[in-house]
Protein backbone atom coordinates (compact mmCIF):
# COMPACT_ATOMS: atom_id res chain seq x y z
CA UNK A 1 0.00 0.00 0.00
CA UNK A 2 2.94 2.84 1.09
CA UNK A 3 4.76 1.84 -2.71
CA UNK A 4 1.44 2.12 -4.54
CA UNK A 5 1.13 5.46 -2.16
CA UNK A 6 4.29 7.03 -3.79
CA UNK A 7 3.78 6.13 -7.13
CA UNK A 8 0.16 7.98 -6.96
CA UNK A 9 2.08 11.03 -5.41
CA UNK A 10 4.93 10.74 -8.23
CA UNK A 11 2.27 10.46 -11.07
CA UNK A 12 0.75 13.45 -9.33
CA UNK A 13 3.56 15.82 -9.23
CA UNK A 14 4.73 14.95 -12.92
CA UNK A 15 1.24 15.34 -14.61
CA UNK A 16 1.37 19.52 -14.44
CA UNK A 17 5.30 19.82 -16.08
CA UNK A 18 3.90 17.37 -19.00
CA UNK A 19 0.35 19.22 -18.88
CA UNK A 20 2.42 22.16 -20.02
CA UNK A 21 4.38 21.61 -22.32
CA UNK A 22 1.90 22.82 -25.33
CA UNK A 23 0.90 26.09 -23.05
CA UNK A 24 2.25 29.37 -23.44
CA UNK A 25 4.36 29.18 -20.34
CA UNK A 26 6.31 26.75 -21.86
CA UNK A 27 6.25 27.40 -25.75
CA UNK A 28 5.82 30.35 -28.09
CA UNK A 29 4.22 30.51 -31.20
CA UNK A 30 4.75 33.36 -34.02
CA UNK A 31 1.17 33.97 -34.01
CA UNK A 32 1.20 34.36 -30.14
CA UNK A 33 4.32 36.33 -29.74
CA UNK A 34 6.29 37.86 -32.72
CA UNK A 35 9.38 38.68 -30.01
CA UNK A 36 10.85 38.07 -26.65
CA UNK A 37 8.16 40.83 -25.23
CA UNK A 38 4.18 39.99 -24.97
CA UNK A 39 3.76 43.34 -27.12
CA UNK A 40 5.51 44.93 -30.00
CA UNK A 41 6.25 48.41 -28.99
CA UNK A 42 7.37 49.66 -32.31
CA UNK A 43 4.45 52.98 -32.65
CA UNK A 44 3.28 54.79 -35.89
CA UNK A 45 5.57 57.87 -34.45
CA UNK A 46 8.18 58.12 -32.05
CA UNK A 47 10.89 60.33 -30.77
CA UNK A 48 14.17 60.28 -29.34
CA UNK A 49 16.87 61.86 -27.33
CA UNK A 50 20.43 60.48 -26.48
CA UNK A 51 24.09 61.23 -26.00
CA UNK A 52 27.04 59.36 -26.57
CA UNK A 53 30.56 59.50 -28.01
CA UNK A 54 32.20 58.91 -31.06
CA UNK A 55 35.22 57.42 -31.80
CA UNK A 56 37.20 59.53 -34.74
CA UNK A 57 40.74 60.87 -35.29
CA UNK A 58 40.22 64.24 -37.19
CA UNK A 59 44.12 64.46 -39.01
CA UNK A 60 44.11 68.28 -39.68
CA UNK A 61 42.71 69.10 -36.80
CA UNK A 62 44.44 66.97 -34.70
CA UNK A 63 47.87 68.59 -36.72
CA UNK A 64 46.35 72.27 -35.71
CA UNK A 65 45.85 71.15 -31.79
CA UNK A 66 49.62 69.86 -31.89
CA UNK A 67 50.79 72.93 -33.48
CA UNK A 68 48.99 75.20 -30.91
CA UNK A 69 50.85 73.01 -28.06
CA UNK A 70 53.79 74.20 -29.50
CA UNK A 71 52.97 77.85 -29.67
CA UNK A 72 51.23 78.07 -26.31
CA UNK A 73 54.00 75.50 -24.78
CA UNK A 74 50.63 73.27 -23.23
CA UNK A 75 49.68 69.63 -23.46
CA UNK A 76 46.10 69.78 -24.94
CA UNK A 77 44.70 65.92 -25.84
CA UNK A 78 43.78 65.41 -29.50
CA UNK A 79 40.28 65.01 -30.65
CA UNK A 80 39.54 61.05 -30.13
CA UNK A 81 36.23 60.73 -28.56
CA UNK A 82 34.20 63.84 -28.98
CA UNK A 83 30.78 63.77 -26.68
CA UNK A 84 27.34 63.88 -29.31
CA UNK A 85 24.16 64.95 -28.34
CA UNK A 86 21.27 64.14 -30.51
CA UNK A 87 17.36 64.31 -31.57
CA UNK A 88 15.36 61.55 -34.32
CA UNK A 89 11.73 61.56 -35.24
CA UNK A 90 10.18 58.24 -37.24
CA UNK A 91 7.43 57.50 -38.75
CA UNK A 92 6.37 53.41 -39.40
CA UNK A 93 3.06 53.20 -41.41
CA UNK A 94 0.88 50.93 -39.86
CA UNK A 95 1.66 47.22 -40.25
CA UNK A 96 4.95 47.69 -42.27
CA UNK A 97 8.04 47.22 -40.94
CA UNK A 98 10.08 49.99 -43.02
CA UNK A 99 9.97 53.96 -41.28
CA UNK A 100 11.23 56.83 -42.46
CA UNK A 101 13.32 59.23 -39.96
CA UNK A 102 14.66 62.82 -39.44
CA UNK A 103 17.72 63.53 -36.90
CA UNK A 104 19.26 66.18 -35.51
CA UNK A 105 23.04 66.19 -34.00
CA UNK A 106 25.28 67.93 -32.31
CA UNK A 107 29.13 67.16 -31.57
CA UNK A 108 31.26 69.62 -30.12
CA UNK A 109 34.85 70.36 -28.12
CA UNK A 110 36.64 73.02 -26.90
CA UNK A 111 40.47 73.12 -26.48
CA UNK A 112 41.67 76.22 -24.26
CA UNK A 113 45.45 77.64 -24.15
CA UNK A 114 47.17 79.76 -21.71
CA UNK A 115 49.89 82.08 -22.37
CA UNK A 116 51.80 85.63 -21.30
CA UNK A 117 51.88 88.37 -23.26
CA UNK A 118 54.12 91.10 -22.88
CA UNK A 119 52.85 94.92 -23.17
CA UNK A 120 54.76 97.52 -23.99
CA UNK A 121 54.37 101.00 -23.57
CA UNK A 122 54.01 102.92 -27.11
CA UNK A 123 57.24 104.51 -27.99
CA UNK A 124 59.15 102.67 -25.35
CA UNK A 125 61.63 99.70 -26.08
CA UNK A 126 61.25 98.41 -22.65
CA UNK A 127 58.78 96.04 -21.44
CA UNK A 128 56.66 97.45 -19.03
CA UNK A 129 54.05 94.47 -18.06
CA UNK A 130 52.97 91.33 -18.85
CA UNK A 131 49.23 90.04 -19.00
CA UNK A 132 48.16 86.36 -18.28
CA UNK A 133 46.08 85.76 -21.71
CA UNK A 134 44.42 82.67 -23.25
CA UNK A 135 43.29 81.15 -26.54
CA UNK A 136 40.53 78.78 -27.72
CA UNK A 137 39.32 76.92 -30.53
CA UNK A 138 35.88 75.38 -30.58
CA UNK A 139 35.63 72.87 -33.26
CA UNK A 140 31.64 72.04 -34.04
CA UNK A 141 29.55 69.80 -36.13
CA UNK A 142 25.67 70.23 -36.76
CA UNK A 143 24.84 66.91 -38.70
CA UNK A 144 21.04 66.71 -40.15
CA UNK A 145 20.15 63.94 -42.17
CA UNK A 146 16.93 61.83 -43.43
CA UNK A 147 16.75 58.07 -43.79
CA UNK A 148 14.84 54.91 -44.01
CA UNK A 149 15.15 51.72 -42.27
CA UNK A 150 13.38 48.51 -40.93
CA UNK A 151 12.45 46.37 -38.02
CA UNK A 152 14.23 43.51 -38.09
CA UNK A 153 12.35 40.00 -38.36
CA UNK A 154 11.09 38.87 -34.84
CA UNK A 155 13.32 41.67 -33.37
CA UNK A 156 12.13 45.46 -32.41
CA UNK A 157 15.52 46.18 -33.53
CA UNK A 158 16.29 48.96 -36.08
CA UNK A 159 18.23 49.20 -38.59
CA UNK A 160 18.94 52.33 -41.13
CA UNK A 161 20.59 54.42 -43.60
CA UNK A 162 20.60 57.93 -43.82
CA UNK A 163 22.09 60.84 -46.24
CA UNK A 164 23.81 63.07 -43.97
CA UNK A 165 24.00 67.55 -44.57
CA UNK A 166 26.54 68.88 -41.85
CA UNK A 167 27.51 72.65 -41.11
CA UNK A 168 30.79 72.66 -39.30
CA UNK A 169 32.06 75.70 -37.32
CA UNK A 170 35.82 76.68 -36.05
CA UNK A 171 35.66 79.34 -33.76
CA UNK A 172 39.02 81.09 -32.33
CA UNK A 173 38.79 83.04 -29.38
CA UNK A 174 41.67 85.34 -28.18
CA UNK A 175 41.80 87.60 -24.91
CA UNK A 176 44.21 89.65 -23.67
CA UNK A 177 42.95 91.01 -20.61
CA UNK A 178 42.34 95.30 -20.84
CA UNK A 179 44.19 94.88 -24.31
CA UNK A 180 42.40 92.59 -27.36
CA UNK A 181 39.67 90.39 -27.16
CA UNK A 182 39.06 88.89 -30.87
CA UNK A 183 36.73 85.86 -32.45
CA UNK A 184 37.06 84.79 -35.70
CA UNK A 185 34.51 82.18 -36.67
CA UNK A 186 35.50 79.44 -40.05
CA UNK A 187 32.26 78.31 -40.87
CA UNK A 188 31.42 75.06 -43.77
CA UNK A 189 29.34 72.58 -44.87
CA UNK A 190 29.16 68.98 -46.47
CA UNK A 191 27.97 65.65 -46.88
CA UNK A 192 28.02 61.98 -46.38
CA UNK A 193 25.74 59.21 -44.98
CA UNK A 194 25.01 57.11 -41.72
CA UNK A 195 24.58 53.65 -40.85
CA UNK A 196 22.85 52.92 -37.71
CA UNK A 197 21.27 49.55 -35.62
CA UNK A 198 19.34 50.35 -32.73
CA UNK A 199 17.62 48.43 -30.01
CA UNK A 200 14.59 49.32 -28.13
CA UNK A 201 13.85 47.93 -24.50
CA UNK A 202 10.47 48.86 -23.27
CA UNK A 203 9.78 50.46 -20.30
CA UNK A 204 5.69 50.48 -20.66
CA UNK A 205 3.85 50.87 -23.29
CA UNK A 206 4.77 54.15 -24.67
CA UNK A 207 8.25 54.45 -22.68
CA UNK A 208 11.21 52.96 -23.67
CA UNK A 209 15.41 52.96 -23.29
CA UNK A 210 17.43 53.15 -26.69
CA UNK A 211 21.09 51.90 -27.68
CA UNK A 212 22.54 52.89 -30.87
CA UNK A 213 25.83 51.92 -33.17
CA UNK A 214 26.86 53.45 -36.30
CA UNK A 215 28.85 54.36 -38.35
CA UNK A 216 28.93 58.32 -39.61
CA UNK A 217 30.78 59.74 -43.00
CA UNK A 218 31.15 63.03 -43.02
CA UNK A 219 33.91 65.34 -44.29
CA UNK A 220 33.67 69.14 -44.07
CA UNK A 221 36.94 70.79 -46.17
CA UNK A 222 35.78 73.95 -47.68
CA UNK A 223 35.63 76.63 -44.73
CA UNK A 224 35.20 80.51 -45.06
CA UNK A 225 35.38 83.35 -42.82
CA UNK A 226 32.68 85.96 -41.79
CA UNK A 227 34.03 88.22 -45.05
CA UNK A 228 32.96 84.90 -47.37
CA UNK A 229 37.12 84.06 -48.04
CA UNK A 230 37.78 80.47 -48.27
CA UNK A 231 40.09 79.29 -46.12
CA UNK A 232 43.05 76.70 -47.31
CA UNK A 233 44.34 73.27 -45.14
CA UNK A 234 41.35 72.95 -43.34
CA UNK A 235 39.40 70.11 -42.94
CA UNK A 236 37.30 68.68 -40.51
CA UNK A 237 37.06 64.26 -40.38
CA UNK A 238 34.57 63.57 -38.29
CA UNK A 239 34.07 60.22 -39.70
CA UNK A 240 33.86 57.00 -37.42
CA UNK A 241 32.05 54.76 -35.26
CA UNK A 242 29.69 56.12 -32.96
CA UNK A 243 28.23 54.79 -29.78
CA UNK A 244 24.92 56.51 -27.64
CA UNK A 245 21.99 55.68 -25.53
CA UNK A 246 18.86 57.67 -24.43
CA UNK A 247 14.87 57.60 -24.52
CA UNK A 248 12.22 57.40 -26.88
CA UNK A 249 8.72 58.08 -26.56
CA UNK A 250 5.93 56.45 -28.97
CA UNK A 251 2.48 57.59 -29.62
Amino acid sequence: MKQLFFCVLACCSLTPVFSQVDDDVFSSTSTERDTIFAVIPIPMLSVGLYGGIAFLNPDKINNQIEANNSIYNTEEFPLKRPGQWGLWFAYRPKNLPTYISLRAEMLTSTREYSFVTNITQPGSPTVSSTVASSASYRYSLYPFSVGAGSVLFKTIAKVEIAFIYALARITQETSVPGYVESETTYEGEGYGFRINLQQVIPIERTLGATFEIGYRFIVVNEFRDSKGVSIKNTEMDYSGINLSAGLSYGF
